[in-house]
C-alpha cells in the first residue's frame, strides 16, 4: 500500500549532527575535484553510490519533500558522507524495524550487505565524486496526482501550522459525498505541504465511550468488520511522508457508502523555518464491474488503558478472532511516543502460536506498513493477538512527561494502541494467493 520514508525523526537527528558533519574540513574544494582524477578501482559517487541512493532514499532526500537535505546530486551529499556512513552501518536508515527472525516482507527497506560496504568504502576511500557522466538518472517523480484523475476528490479544511512548537494533531470530520455505493480499487493523499505532513489516517465510523481504565488483558472481539471491544471503526486509507498511493490489485478493493462519516487524524510537524499552511486531498479512484476481492482493514485497538507513571516496560494486549478463513496481507503497528515495541500473534484454533510481525524497536517518527511475501493461511477461529508495550519513565528520551499516567487520546503526547491488518477471506476449495495491496 504505501512505501515510507524519514519523517520528523531525520530533523532531529540532523540538528544532533550537523556540528559534526558540516566541518571545515567540507570545503568547496571538495566538490571541485577534477572527474579526469583516476579512480582506478576506489568507488566513487556517480558510479557506485548514487544508485543506491537514487533506489531507496530519494524519494524524501530532495527538494520540496520533508527529509531536511536532498541527496540527489555529489554537492548535495558530500557535506552528509560521514553521517551517511553512520546510520546505514547502524541500522537507522533506511527506516525498517521487523525481526528478521519472523517473516520476509516485500517491501523490506533494508540495504543489502553489499551496498552497505559501498557506502562505507565510499566514505573511508575519501568520499570521491567519480565521472558525472557515470551519474544516474535519477527517478521521475510525477506533479499532481499519481493514479491518474480522481472520480471523487475530498477537500480537507487548512491546517496552519507554526514554525515552531509542538506537533499537531488536529481531527477532522468529513462525509463522503457521494451519490451511491462504490468499490474503492486506489486511494491517493495529495498533501498540500509535504514540509510539515508527518502521517494521516482516514476512518470509517467513530469512537465509542471506552471502559473502564487498565491494561489488563482480555477478549475484545469476534467481528470482521473492525469491531473491537470499544472501539467500533473501520479504516478507509493511511498515509505517511513518502508514501506511494494505495493502488489495489484488479477487481481488488474496498467498499464505500454514500454520506459515510470519514474521521481523519492528522499529524503535523513543524519544520522550524517559517508558518505553513496544509490543504490536503484526498482522491478517490472507483473500480467498475463486480467487487471480485474485498481487502478488509481491521483496526485491532483498545483505547480503557492506562499506562502508570514511569512505568518502563508496560503491557497491553488486544484480541481479534477471524470469523472466516483469511489470510493477512498488510500489517500497520501504531502507537505514540511512549510505544517501545508492538507484535502480531496468530493462535491457532489447535493452540498453537505463531509470531507473524514482530516490531522490537518502534519508532513513532516512522509510520510502516510491512507485506509479507507468502501471508500465511490463517483458518476460521483463529485469533490474532496484538501485544504492545510502552515505556513511560524517565529513561525513554521521546517521553514528553513522565510523572503522568497516560491514557488513549490523538495528540502525540496521549498515547494508543493500534494494531491494523489488512486481509482477504479465502473461500472453500479457493487458493489464496498472495494478495498485494499496492504501492510501487
Amino acid at each position: 500500500m504505501m512505501r515510507s520514508f524519514p519523517t520528523v525523526s531525520l530533523r532531529r537527528r540532523a540538528a544532533r549532527t550537523a556540528a559534526t558533519t558540516l566541518v571545515a574540513s567540507f570545503s568547496v574544494a571538495a566538490f571541485a575535484v577534477s572527474a579526469a582524477a583516476a579512480d582506478g578501482d576506489a568507488v566513487v559517487f556517480s558510479r557506485d553510490v548514487a544508485p543506491v541512493l537514487m533506489r531507496h532514499c530519494v524519494g524524501c532526500h530532495r527538494p520540496g519533500e520533508i527529509a531536511p537535505m536532498s541527496l540527489l546530486t555529489y554537492r548535495d551529499t558530500r557535506p552528509w558522507a560521514r553521517s551517511i556512513r553512520r546510520v546505514v552501518v547502524n541500522g537507522e536508515m533506511p527506516p525498517w524495524f521487523a525481526n528478521p527472525e519472523h517473516g520476509k516482507w516485500t517491501n523490506d527497506a533494508r540495504l543489502s550487505k553489499e551496498e552497505i560496504e559501498t557506502i562505507v568504502a565510499w566514505v573511508d576511500g575519501g568520499a570521491r565524486p567519480g565521472d558525472p557522466a557515470l551519474m544516474p538518472e535519477p527517478p521521475r517523480f510525477r506533479d499532481g496526482w499519481q493514479v491518474g484523475e480522481p472520480d471523487h476528490v475530498i477537500e480537507l479544511p487548512p491546517v496552519t501550522v507554526p514554525a515552531n512548537g509542538p506537533d499537531l494533531a488536529p481531527t477532522q470530520l468529513v462525509r463522503l459525498d457521494i451519490p451511491e455505493r462504490r468499490w474503492v480499487r486506489a486511494v491517493e493523499f495529495q498533501p498540500g505541504d509535504r514540509t510539515v505532513n508527518h502521517h494521516q489516517i482516514v476512518f470509517r465510523g467513530g469512537f465509542s465511550g471506552t471502559g473502564s481504565p487498565g491494561g489488563e488483558e482480555r477478549p475484545v472481539g469476534d467481528r470482521q468488520r473492525g469491531k473491537a471491544g470499544t472501539v467500533d471503526v473501520n479504516i478507509f486509507a493511511v498515509w505517511a511522508a513518502g508514501a506511494a498511493p494505495t493502488v489495489f490489485p484488479d477487481g481488488a478493493g474496498r467498499w464505500v457508502d454514500p454520506g459515510e462519516l470519514l474521521m481523519v487524524n492528522q499529524h503535523y510537524h513543524p519544520n522550524g523555518d517559517s508558518e505553513r499552511t496544509d490543504r490536503t486531498r484526498i482522491g478517490v479512484y472507483f473500480g467498475e464491474g463486480p467487487l471480485e476481492i474485498e481487502v478488509e482493514a481491521i483496526f485491532a485497538s483498545r483505547m480503557d488503558f492506562t499506562i502508570p507513571a514511569g512505568a518502563p516496560n508496560h503491557r497491553i494486549v488486544t484480541r481479534h478472532e477471524l470469523g472466516k478463513d483469511s489470510r493477512i496481507v498488510s500489517y500497520f503497528p501504531h502507537m505514540h511516543m511512549r510505544g517501545r515495541a508492538m507484535s502480531f500473534i496468530a493462535v491457532y484454533p489447535d493452540g498453537s502460536r505463531e509470531i507473524l510481525l514482530d516490531v522490537p524497536e518502534y519508532d513513532f517518527d516512522w509510520q510502516l506498513f510491512y507485506y509479507p511475501e507468502a501471508p500465511n493461511l490463517l483458518p476460521a477461529g483463529s485469533v490474532v493477538e496484538v501485544v504492545a508495550h510502552y515505556d513511560n519513565s524517565a529513561a525513554n528520551p521521546d517521553n514528553p512527561d513522565p510523572t503522568r499516567d497516560v491514557g488513549f487520546g490523538f495528540r502525540s503526547t496521549d498515547e494508543m494502541m493500534v494494531g491494523i491488518f489488512e486481509l482477504i477471506e479465502v473461500g472453500p476449495g479457493e487458493s489464496a494467493e498472495s494478495v498485494p495491496t499496492g504501492g510501487e
